[in-house]
């Protein structure tokens, strides 16, 4: 299903009324993927930025509030065309009717659902989609996040010294249809914060074709770590851009979640 929309927008005449149709289709894809309206939820403080790396890519987010939890998703498909847009944008949606039906509280069976439906899609392609999605409850802080084959969650502690990587994850979206996903638990206590992000951040590279990787975001996670969810969010943002002179070359997402509460 997504791959036979993805192949006929493709296969548009990128002329005259069909090139102005075609761009005002990946505005809006691109808006609905990456601008979102953050909840705001006493207890958590939340900074959101993305930027494609052309008009259209294939990162998303969302950001929404259910019974008193937060909840998140952050995936990126592969490829950079209007395809890729698709691929990401059917996910948010797919990801939001499977947690509207099974609950908040299901992310492992979520995720396995999920990753049958993209793996019978994108079956004789060379596709993948990875995915972070998560729960944080208001009132404790419990976060929850099921990671497949994305970038692993960044969590600096209050007073800490050092960043935390939550490393468990599975396999990529859309390669093994019997794949299994098993969520990871920590707390976010007051003064906490966690960085989830897209590998736009990670392997952006500079002049030198050096990658700016994950040990330099941690590093800078330190240097700004008394700045709010938003500030904190464009700062990371900020630096990985400068590194690059500019010119990201992927489309990068970046989600701050820091805890306000007791």
């Amino acid at each position: 299903m997504w791959q036979s929309v993805s192949k006929a927008i493709g296969a548009l005449t990128v002329g005259g009324d069909a090139a102005r149709q075609y761009d005002i289709a990946a505005e809006r894809i691109q808006s609905a993927l990456l601008n979102v309206n953050l909840p705001k939820l006493d207890g958590l403080d939340l900074g959101v930025h993305a930027e494609p790396a052309r008009l259209v890519g294939g990162d998303y987010i969302d950001v929404f509030a259910r019974d008193r939890h937060l909840l998140f998703g952050l995936g990126d498909a592969s490829g950079k065309s209007l395809g890729a847009a698709i691929n990401a944008l059917m996910l948010r949606y797919l990801l939001r009717g499977l947690i509207q039906v099974l609950g908040h509280d299901q992310l492992a069976a979520i995720a396995r659902h999920v990753n049958q439906v993209v793996c019978e899609d994108f079956d004789d392609t060379d596709y993948f989609i990875t995915l972070a999605v998560g729960t944080v409850h208001v009132e404790s802080g419990r976060l929850n996040i099921v990671n497949a084959g994305h970038e692993p969650p960044l969590i600096l502690r209050n007073g800490a010294s050092g960043v935390e990587v939550l490393g468990r994850h599975g396999i990529v979206l859309g390669v093994d249809p019997n794949a299994r996903y098993e969520p990871q638990e920590t707390t976010l206590h007051n003064g906490d914060r966690a960085v989830i992000y897209t590998d736009g951040l990670t392997e952006a590279s500079n002049e030198s074709g050096e990658l700016f990787t994950a040990e330099r975001l941690k590093e800078t996670f330190l240097e700004h770590r008394y700045l709010d969810a938003q500030e904190l969010a464009d700062a990371l943002f900020d630096a990985v851009k400068t590194y690059a002179g500019d010119n990201m070359r992927d489309d990068a997402t970046i989600l701050v979640i820091r805890s306000v509460g007791s």
